[in-house]
């Protein structure tokens, strides 16, 4: 019920398909990219049973790959069972950088002792923001010295937006004020997707005696969880796809809710290897018979502005959550990215992670084979009961299937 009263109440559409036809999808396309010649539908599926910070959410991810959603879902219900994810987040600063070349050591000096007239050059442009509650933060001045470039961080709190629109142009007015009082010249004004001012992090504690599976005990896959998650603190070449487990739930998010995909994955990519070594970004431990989830990363997610307030699915998706704020919104996803991992690992280390994904494809081959409407799911099921996962099994089955309902 809570699902349907989303969409619902989300105009201008009461569906998670924003467009009546493919003139009207082409014309939304056209708006948001350049030499628009279409659009790529991806699957939105809803994640449920999740409780964080002890409030109940239906989760919107929007995913291509099969099993991530009952993944996801599955991985949110047991946790919820055992007292649910609790969260936190910084506040949401952003930071624009300047670089300028030719900037002796004393000017050096001058920027600091000058950035009061740094930031009243640019406050006109963040009045709207500090209305809001955001605005500038602060200022910081680094010489690079491998090459001999002095980089200027302008801090901004962007409240509920991603900000890169606001921040960048900010760099860019405080441009020439920066170049006099350096004599330098600036090189390039951008903000940076490092983001670590801006992280979520998320936490769960769950009796080990609610993870037994096939031949594993509680207490042995609890284990061996906690010994995966050492490999991927490690071994970079699986902490890779350890990351990729986190990323499956927060870019699954972030599609859906019109976030900047790349900005997010960056982000979390570039903090997984803050420390000199990729390792992975969540780990798990055995204490006092709970396995203990943790999750920190950098999540600049936004609820208003760019492809957020325009796209009309993720509309629907932030209906969905209650309207949240950025951060809200940043803690959910770090608490999806954890759970999903969770879910990846203990399939990985009791069943193997291929035998619920293969379920997952059955569907696919069923849809490949020629199956439609109600066949879909009765092929699909008989390729998994006789795990034969092939398009020429599933044609075989298709057709012994319509020949009993001839």
């Amino acid at each position: 019920m809570a699902i349907r009263a989303a969409l619902a109440a989300t105009p201008p559409t009461g569906d998670l398909t924003p467009y009546g036809d493919a003139s009207e999808g082409l014309e939304w396309s056209d708006a948001m990219v350049e030499s628009a010649v279409g659009f790529f539908p991806v699957p939105i599926g809803i994640a449920t049973g999740f409780r964080i910070d002890d409030q109940r959410f239906s989760i919107p991810m929007a995913v291509e790959e099969p099993s991530v959603v009952a993944a996801a879902t599955f991985a949110g219900t047991l946790i919820a069972s055992s007292g649910g994810l609790l969260t936190w987040s910084t506040q949401p600063e952003m930071v624009s950088q300047i670089f300028i070349e030719g900037v002796a050591t004393d000017r050096e000096e001058l920027l600091r002792e000058k950035e009061p007239e740094i930031a009243r050059e640019i406050e006109p442009l963040l009045s709207s923001m500090r209305s809001r509650g955001g605005g500038y933060r602060g200022m910081t001045v680094t010489r690079l010295d491998e090459i001999d470039i002095v980089r200027v961080d302008l801090l901004i709190d962007v409240r509920d937006a991603m900000g890169a629109n606001i921040i960048n142009t900010a760099a860019e007015c405080a441009r020439s004020k920066i170049e006099a009082i350096t004599g330098g010249t600036v090189l390039m004004c951008i903000l940076t997707n490092e983001s670590v001012r801006r992280r979520a992090g998320a936490k769960f504690a769950l009796p080990v005696e609610r993870l037994s599976r096939g031949r594993f005990t509680g207490a042995e896959s609890g284990r061996r969880i906690e010994m995966a998650s050492e490999v991927a603190q490690v071994d970079p070449s699986r902490a890779v796809t350890h990351n990729k487990g986190v990323m499956n739930g927060i870019s699954a998010l972030a599609i859906a809710t019109g976030n900047d995909t790349r900005g997010i994955e960056a982000a979390v990519h570039r903090w997984a290897c803050r420390d000199g070594r990729y390792r992975g970004v969540s780990t798990f431990h055995v204490e006092d018979d709970n396995l203990i989830g943790r999750i920190e990363v950098p999540l600049p997610m936004a609820t208003a502005g760019g492809s957020v307030g325009f796209h009309p699915s993720s509309r629907v998706s932030l209906n969905l959550l209650g309207n949240p704020d950025s951060r809200t919104l940043a803690r959910i996803g770090a608490a999806l990215g954890l759970a999903q991992n969770f879910a990846a690992l203990f399939a990985l280390v009791t069943e193997g992670i291929q035998k619920g994904h293969m379920r997952m494809h059955a569907a696919r081959l069923a849809l490949l084979a020629g199956a439609r409407g109600p066949e879909v799911r009765k092929v699909a099921h008989r390729l998994a009961e006789a795990k034969t996962y092939t398009i020429d099994g599933a044609q075989d089955i298709l057709s012994r299937l319509r020949s009993e309902n001839a």
